[in-house]
C-alpha cells in the first residue's frame, strides 16, 4: 500500500521564532567577538614607530642641526644654545604633528632618571653643568605614565664637556 499523501501544509515547515533567535545570537556574537579582538591583534604593530620616529630626530638633530661640520659627535655650542632657546615645532623635526617630543642634553652618565641637565652659562655662552644659567631642554614635559614614551639617546661632545643628547617621543 502506499503512504497517504499529506498535504504541502503538514510537510514544509516555516522558520520559527526559536531558529531566527539563535541565528541572531550567533551573528551578533561573531560581531562583537571580532569587534573586540581584531583591533588588538594590530596593536602591537601600531607602536613600532615611535622608537623609529626618536631614533631619526636623534640623529638628524646631532648630525644636522648641532653638529660641527668639521666633526660630527662635537655640538657646536652656539647652535645649540640657540636651538634650545627657540620653541620646539614639529615641522622643524620634520615629524607628525600628533608625536609630542621632548629634547634634553643631558650631563654623563645618563642612565640615572636624575642625570643633571646641562645648562647655558649666560657670561661666556658656552655649555656647562648647571648652575644659574637656562636648562638644555626643549617641548613639552615627559608624562608620568611612561609606557608609551620611546627614548634614544647619542653621546656627544660639547666645547669641553662630554654629554648624552636623550630625545622621547610619545
Amino acid at each position: 500500500m502506499s503512504e497517504p499523501r499529506r498535504s504541502m501544509e503538514q510537510t514544509e515547515r516555516g522558520q520559527t521564532l526559536p531558529d531566527f533567535a539563535v541565528g541572531i545570537a550567533i551573528f551578533l556574537l561573531t560581531v562583537t567577538f571580532i569587534a573586540v579582538f581584531v583591533p588588538q591583534l594590530t596593536l602591537p604593530f601600531e607602536d613600532q614607530e615611535q622608537p623609529v620616529v626618536a631614533e631619526r630626530i636623534t640623529n638628524d638633530v646631532t648630525k644636522n642641526l648641532l653638529a660641527d661640520p668639521q666633526a660630527p659627535s662635537k655640538l657646536n655650542e652656539s647652535r645649540t644654545i640657540a636651538f634650545f632657546e627657540e620653541e620646539l615645532a614639529a615641522d622643524q623635526l620634520g615629524i607628525d604633528q600628533r608625536y609630542s617630543v621632548n629634547i634634553t642634553l643631558r650631563d654623563l652618565p645618563s642612565d640615572d632618571p636624575d642625570s643633571a641637565v646641562l645648562c647655558t652659562d649666560e657670561a661666556d655662552e658656552s655649555i656647562t653643568n648647571c648652575g644659574d644659567g637656562t636648562e638644555l631642554a626643549a617641548g613639552p614635559p615627559v608624562p608620568e605614565d611612561d609606557r608609551s614614551v620611546s627614548t634614544a639617546k647619542t653621546g656627544v661632545f660639547t666645547g669641553e664637556t662630554s654629554a648624552v643628547l636623550e630625545v622621547r617621543v610619545w
